[in-house]
Formats: C-alpha cells, structure tokens, sequence
C-alpha cells in the first residue's frame, strides 16, 4: 500500500461518519438537480420517461439520507473512487430531443425500477455508496440474484437512454455499467469475508442476470 493510500485510510477510518455524511450529502445535492431537470422537462414536454425516473429516484435518495453506518467498510482508495462515480454518475443523463417515448422501453423503465426499488425494500437500511458490511441480506429480490439492485438500474437507465439517445448519455451509460459490474466485484469481495454471505453466495448463483452472470 503506497503511502497515499495510507494517509487516506486513515484519514477514513478516522473519520468514517463524516465520509458517510458527505457521500450522502452529495448524493442528496446530485438527485435534487436531477429531479428538477427531469420534472421540468416532463411539465414542459409530458415526456413520461422522465417523470418516472424523477419518482423513483425520490426512494433512492430517501434510502440513501436513513442508511446507518456499516460494521465493516471497503478503506481501500480505488473503491472509494470508483463507488461514488458510479452511484453518482446516472444523475448527469438528462432529456433531449423531442419526445418520444414508446410503450416498450417505457415498460422496460418500469422493469428496471420497480426491481431495484424491490432490491431497496429487501436491504431496507442497509444501502449504501461504498462496499460494507451492513449485514447479510437473502429475502425478497435477493433469493433471485445476487444484485439485483444494480440489475434494476442498468435495466431502467438503458431504457430511458435509448428514449434520450445523444453522446453524452450512450457514454454515461457504457461508463455506469462498466463501473457497477466494478463495485459488484469489490462488494463481493468484501462479503465473502462473512461466512453468512458466502454459504447465501452458494445457494444464489446468479450476480446480475439469471442464467448469464
């Protein structure tokens, strides 16, 4: 571990709760323009697509303000660069064009976020940024998959990109799901230090999409 790396963990460990309450705090800060920018665009162009993301980000940030602190956090410096980008980074895709949503990929949207809001539901308050150890979840969307939170997201927010097709969000998007397929490993590779997590690793196969990965 260079010395950099040091430095910063200590400085986390010392001040976890603080980091806890910034993560958060930026989150909140993050969500609030992005639901604005997608309410005025719904108001201004009905564009359903945007609406429904705006409501579901709302559980999102209410899950992420009540989280308690973990029993064990990731200090390593890599996944405290890679986990906040990529929670943070689906907060920058925004509207454009004229609308256009079509039934499929609005129903696609549905999909992906009533199954990383039912992943919410199932950890109840044990969401969080980071990978940590905030206790063992197995019910609900997580005797299907193992991370059916980020299969939700990945799922919800390749639909509306394809509805608000531009550079800009095919690049967030490709960056987001690279990024998430990151932190799953990372959260795994905490959680299996936990004897609990790796018998439930052992009886649920599949990580992200049954029959695939």
């Amino acid at each position: 571990m260079t010395s950099s790396n040091r430095s910063l963990t200590g400085l986390i460990i010392s001040h976890r709760k603080w980091w806890e309450y910034l993560c958060n705090t930026v989150f909140a800060i993050l969500s609030a323009v992005f639901m604005l920018a997608m309410l005025v665009d719904f108001m201004t162009n009905h564009r359903l697509s945007s609406l429904l993301i705006c409501v579901f980000e709302g559980a999102m940030v209410w899950f992420a303000a009540t989280r308690p602190l973990p029993k064990e956090t990731n200090l390593s410096l890599y996944d405290w660069i890679i986990s906040p980008i990529g929670a943070y980074l689906p907060l920058f895709l925004r509207p454009v064009g004229e609308p256009h949503d079509s039934i499929f990929l609005l129903a696609a949207q549905l999909i992906g976020q009533f199954t990383y809001v039912a992943a919410l539901f199932s950890l109840n308050k044990s969401f969080g940024v980071v990978a940590a150890n905030r206790g063992v979840k197995t019910g609900g969307m997580y005797r299907v998959m193992r991370h059916p939170f980020y299969a939700g997201l990945i799922v919800s927010n390749a639909a509306y990109v394809l509805q608000n097709m531009s550079v800009t969000n095919s690049a967030i998007f490709v960056t987001f799901v690279v990024l998430s397929i990151m932190r799953l490993v990372e959260e795994e590779r905490l959680l299996r230090k936990d004897p609990d997590y790796a018998e439930y690793a052992t009886r649920t196969r599949w990580r992200l999409l049954p029959f695939v990965y």
